[in-house]
């Protein structure tokens, strides 16, 4: 009985200890920070900080290198002929829910004004893919994009588009194509545009993937509301006939994911600017001898919500379509009448909010507005996103709003020992239950319970073997003395929650009391106060950045065969949870709830400045395996620096500081990327906050890695970047922060090199006037000289200011834009940069800078492959003296024309700024410009959309327009495009370097990627492993798996490869016939991903094959019967024979 019994409070302990330590384990990484009253860099975890003093510091001994400014001849009226340059322009124009305000072009080159819109914009980069490798689009590859909002669109090219060798270079036109077509020109996919209804997709760009392995490419979308939407981009096969007919339409597979809500603590921010509360609270909450974390009170303690909570959602919600065709021709009837209603009633909504704002302006009740809740039109706090207003939010029986806890959960005074919410047999006191000792109030039982009322004569008539009846059939009576646990009528339901699960009540065993507390049950009963949910508030999420989809391998994948068991797929986010101005607005409302979009709040968030109190930033990852948050990690915690202080002003022994740490808080703007940095076998998830903290997390044991976070000065809104560039074993990580510092790390976070994008005399405060740097672009990677070696390339806004007002974004006058290219090894400055950009003052100062695009438009690119072949002869400075030769003045008049793209080595920089494309060749700075005429809010992209074998640049407009810009002499390289938006390619998130400056990489040779229609068993497939890196880690070996999609559950064909070179292998497609496009991935040792495509048929006409095996055999047959005459031979006759016996051919005639 002892036994039993300390066993059973072993198992009680066990589970209350680790239920209580995830329930504090989810505690911000970092110090809270509440704007203008605490210091965003008094963080504990801080293993350093960069340039903490402002002393920079070089890869190498000596100072960091700092060129002077490139200038280009201003008002140029010529092209440059040192770098001569030439595109065949397409314009396709998106013509879906008209949000442009540009006309459309005509046949006849004018315009047409009649009033029509003819497109919605988009500020993210698309995706090039072969989502349908079929012969309609022939060896091109389709351009997936969302606009900004609602709408994904897929653009095709059209068919039957030649090849290079047929483009005629004097007239411009291919004699391939339709009559009628350009060879440029796009169509968009039958099944397209599709509709996600009140999604906004402004900052994030799709996602291609397969996610449930049948072979059809699924695309990710991220909505700012903090939903992924999860949509097959053809429609799913149908298993049968009867099948399609019972469903009537083609079916499209779809799925809809909320990120979980993050619960804070309603008055953090309390504790945080009185540090003699916060000393308190953390005394209490040190760890000590025999004192477990779960016992702490935590004073900035945080969780997640469940992933079934959605009780916050508008009743509206569902009703929105999406997924769906976003023709309304393509829509059911009901469909359509829905979407027409929802978006009349969006516009009288807004239309009635402008009359309410124009009464209240009248009226001039402006600050009482402000102060009861209603949103100030000239705030800046988070008005992000405009929303349809919903009704005032829900409340539940008890009055708690947005409480979604029951109608008894008020009654915390019914306290509980524990609670075991996984029972859906117990109701817990929270959950509308009596006292103990006392009739159950709503119940007719007839009888006194405990504590917790189970419903036994419920589930009796379905239980009733397990329940144990008496003789008469009756259940067996219930003890009314609780006390006494041994005696025989002690309830074995009812009474206790745990009696029936552990055979014991909740007088037989107690803890004791830990330190300080009277008894256990004091100590209790104050934990389930601290840690009610009543204290917290639930932030909704958002998403600002583009998530990654992310390859981790598993620690305990063991010897498995399947390829989908060695890795875990993972969309990996970083959220930012706050409360969006135009999320909570509802002007109809004077007083209470103003929140306009959400079914819900929770209590202290009713004004604006309570609402800026509560600023979170968490990494999260979702198993799309195992479909569920694996991942998820809170990182900071904030107040909002944009929102009114209130009475955070007030109080407090935390002094007021100035605004010159406007801009840092608890937000993340940044993709995160996932490698193992030392090469082990730990998986490392790299990160920045605007906190300026830059975490490297092990994703196992859910830790930051030794020496990490580093802060620095300003905060980090762009991704980070991993590559070998030492030549060592290991990875560096490459960040660079808002206010232009930029800095090498090695993996255990100590500085390789850390420097400002800004020379000293420049940010000298001695002087008048001081420059700053006002944010920049994300980092692009790549031999931008031809040396061999890697450079960061980025755009940086330079402002100027005077000395006094250094730290006054208001009163910063933006000058210009420089392009920069940095050593990555070093930390120099190459020759020729920084580079000053025009254009842009035309341009919005606070809007994102696209990230420039690095691509080699050289006509002759034999020099990357001799060199990836380890056959080149050429050293550092023979390269060097041919730049220095291309770069000299060129006249025109000369009899050698310079060639394609320039005479120098290296790549190109394509840098967007304003409506201007620059195109700078990097190793003599020579520059062209391309002006569309529109806005270019996002990167360039590069690959072969039209399957000619030459390279065409995609350029986004902010209004709509696609433009393809196809080069007739630059050959298509697999190592030589840029395809996935922020990535390189869809499955190489982390591969940051351009293809054929990278330190590793694989590429399919041209003789498997033709596009063709294969007969046969088997597949060939020839590619190519290449590593520069190889001598310093000889034991390095290359796992390269082939798959029939893009998710390792199609993977065909898998192989570790001990060294680098030319591989052919021969790949049978499980499958059956069809159209593939086949993905060669390459992982390393370090998790970094490289993944080339190609697309083929497969069997496709395999009836013409057969054709020829039934008739071949009867053809062969029948050609020496058909070859073969027999002579007549009269005297062989024997009808006609003289003598014949037969007497003539009617035989004998007697």
């Amino acid at each position: 009985m002892q036994s039993a019994a300390a066993t059973a409070v072993t198992a009680l302990l066990g589970v209350a200890l680790l239920a209580a330590v995830d329930l504090a384990h989810a505690n911000p990484k970092s110090r809270p920070y509440v704007a203008y009253r605490t210091d965003p860099f008094d963080q504990d975890i801080v293993a350093r900080r960069i340039l903490e003093d402002g002393a920079e510091q070089r890869g190498t001994e000596g100072r960091i290198h700092k060129n002077e400014v490139t200038r280009q001849p201003s008002k140029r009226k010529e092209e440059d002929p040192r770098c001569p340059l030439s595109f065949r322009l397409g314009s396709t124009h998106s013509a879906h829910f008209g949000a442009s305000s540009r006309t459309a072009a005509q046949s006849d080159g004018t315009t047409q004004n009649n009033g029509q819109h003819t497109g919605v914009g988009t500020h993210t980069a698309p995706i090039i893919y072969p989502l349908h490798p079929d012969f309609d689009a022939g060896s091109g590859r389709q351009i997936l994009l969302t606009t900004d909002y609602e709408v994904l669109e897929m653009w095709t090219p059209s068919s039957g588009m030649g090849t290079r060798s047929d483009v005629n270079p004097e007239s411009g036109k291919s004699s391939g194509g339709v009559e009628g077509q350009s060879a440029e020109q796009l169509k968009e996919d039958e099944q397209f545009p599709l509709l996600f209804e009140s999604s906004s997709f402004y900052h994030t760009s799709p996602i291609v993937h397969d996610v449930e392995g049948d072979g059809i490419a699924d695309a990710i979308l991220g909505d700012y509301d903090g939903n992924l939407h999860m949509v097959g981009l053809d429609f799913e096969h149908a298993d049968s006939k009867e099948d399609m007919n019972r469903h009537q339409r083609r079916r499209r597979y779809y799925r809809r994911l909320s990120i979980p809500r993050l619960y804070v603590r309603k008055g953090w921010y309390d504790t945080a600017i009185n540090k003699t509360s916060e000393a308190k609270a953390v005394e209490i909450t040190t760890a000590q001898e025999n004192h477990t974390k779960w016992e702490d009170f935590e004073p900035y303690h945080t969780y997640f919500a469940g992933t079934g909570e959605e009780s916050w959602r508008g009743k509206h919600d569902e009703e929105a379509l999406r997924g769906v065709s976003g023709d309304v021709l393509n829509m059911d009837i009901d469909m359509a009448k829905g979407l027409a209603k929802r978006r009349k009633l969006k516009d009288m909504q807004s239309q009635k909010e402008e009359k309410a704002e124009d009464e209240k302006e009248e009226k001039g009740d402006g600050e009482d507005e402000r102060v009861e809740g209603a949103s100030d039109e000239s705030a800046t706090h988070r008005r992000l996103q405009e929303v349809v207003n919903e009704p005032e939010a829900n409340h539940d029986a008890h009055g708690v709003p947005g409480s979604d806890m029951g109608a008894g959960r008020a009654h915390d005074h019914y306290a509980d020992d524990y609670n075991f919410d996984e029972d859906p047999g117990l109701y817990d006191d929270g959950m509308g239950a009596p006292p103990d000792g006392t009739e159950s109030a709503g119940h007719d039982l007839g009888a006194n319970w405990g504590d917790d009322y189970y419903p036994y004569d419920d589930m009796k008539r379905q239980h009733e073997d397990e329940l144990g009846s008496n003789e008469d059939g009756a259940v067996e009576s219930i003890h009314s003395d609780p006390d006494d646990a041994d005696h025989p009528d002690y309830p074995i339901h009812g009474m206790d929650d745990y009696y029936g699960r552990y055979g014991y009540g909740d007088d037989m065993y107690k803890p004791e009391a830990p330190e300080g507390w009277d008894s256990y049950d004091q100590y209790q009963e104050a934990q389930d106060k601290y840690y009610h949910n009543s204290n917290y508030l639930r932030l909704p999420p958002h998403l600002l950045s583009t998530c990654s989809l992310v390859e981790l391998p598993r620690a305990y994948a063991g010897t498995s065969t399947k390829a989908e068991d060695r890795v875990d797929e993972l969309v990996l986010c970083a959220v930012s949870y706050y409360f969006d101005e135009d999320e909570c607005r509802d002007p109809s409302k004077a007083k209470g709830k103003s929140f306009g979009k959400h079914a819900n709040a929770d209590g202290g968030d009713e004004r604006e400045e309570q609402r800026g109190r509560y600023v979170a930033s968490a990494i999260l990852g979702y198993n799309l395996r195992w479909k569920y948050w694996s991942l998820q990690e809170v990182l900071d915690l904030s107040t909002d620096w944009s929102a009114p202080l209130g009475d955070i002003a007030k109080g407090g022994t935390a002094g007021i500081n100035s605004d010159s740490r406007s801009g840092m808080g608890a937000w993340a703007l940044a993709t995160p990327v996932a490698a193992r940095l030392d090469g082990g076998d730990k998986n490392h998830v790299i990160v920045g906050t605007s906190m300026g903290l830059v975490y490297a997390l092990e994703v196992q044991w859910h830790g930051s890695r030794s020496g990490w976070p580093v802060q620095m000065r300003h905060p980090i809104e762009q991704k980070v970047l991993v590559e070998d560039v030492v030549g060592n074993t290991n990875l560096e990580v490459f960040v660079v922060d808002a206010g232009g510092d930029i800095v090498s790390l090695d993996v255990d976070g100590d500085v390789l090199w850390a420097r400002s994008l800004l020379k000293e005399d420049e940010t000298d405060l001695k002087s008048e006037v001081a420059h700053v740097v006002r944010g920049t672009s994300p980092m692009s990677m790549g031999d931008v000289e031809g040396t061999g070696k890697l450079a960061i390339v980025l755009l940086a806004r330079i402002a100027t200011t005077d000395r006094d007002h250094v730290s006054r974004p208001d009163k910063h006058e933006v000058l210009e834009y420089r392009l920069y290219a940095i050593d990555a090894v070093t930390g120099d400055d190459l020759p020729h940069f920084p580079i000053a950009v025009e254009g842009g003052s035309s341009v919005s100062h606070t809007s994102p800078i696209p990230q420039p695009l690095l691509i080699d438009l050289h006509e002759n690119q034999q020099h990357w492959l001799d060199r990836i072949h380890g056959i080149s002869e050429e050293t550092i400075a023979s390269i060097r003296a041919i730049n220095v030769d291309a770069a000299r003045h060129y006249d025109a008049s000369e009899t050698n024309p310079r060639p394609h793209g320039g005479a120098g080595r290296g790549v190109h920089v394509v840098q967007p700024l304003g409506s201007t494309l620059h195109i700078i060749e990097g190793a003599t700075a020579c520059e062209q410009t391309i002006d569309v005429g529109d806005t270019i809010p996002a990167m360039v992209q590069a690959d072969d959309v039209h399957g000619t074998g030459g390279l065409d640049l995609v350029v986004t407009t902010s209004q709509g327009e696609i433009l393809t810009l196809e080069s007739d002499v630059v050959p298509y390289h697999a190592l030589n495009v840029w395809s996935a938006g922020v990535s390189r390619a869809p499955g190489s998130h982390n591969a940051q370097a351009h293809g054929f400056s990278s330190s590793q990489g694989i590429f399919i040779h041209p003789i498997s990627r033709q596009f063709r229609d294969i007969l046969g068993i088997y597949v060939p497939v020839t590619f190519e492993i290449f590593d520069r890196r190889r001598d310093a880690d000889p034991g390095r070996t290359y796992q390269v798996d082939v798959r029939a999609g893009m998710n390792a559950k199609r993977t065909v064909f898998s192989h570790t490869y001990d060294d680098p070179g030319v591989y052919t292998e021969r790949i049978q497609i499980p499958y059956g016939p069809g159209y593939y496009a086949f993905s060669v991935v390459l992982r390393t040792s370090h998790g970094i991903v490289y993944e080339d495509t190609f697309h083929i048929g497969w069997n496709v006409n395999y009836m013409g094959g057969l054709w020829l095996i039934v008739c071949l055999p009867l053809v062969l047959a029948a050609i020496p019967i058909l070859l073969f005459k027999r002579q007549p031979n009269w005297e062989e006759d024997d009808d006609f024979a003289l003598g014949s016996s037969r007497g003539g051919i009617l035989g004998r005639t007697s």
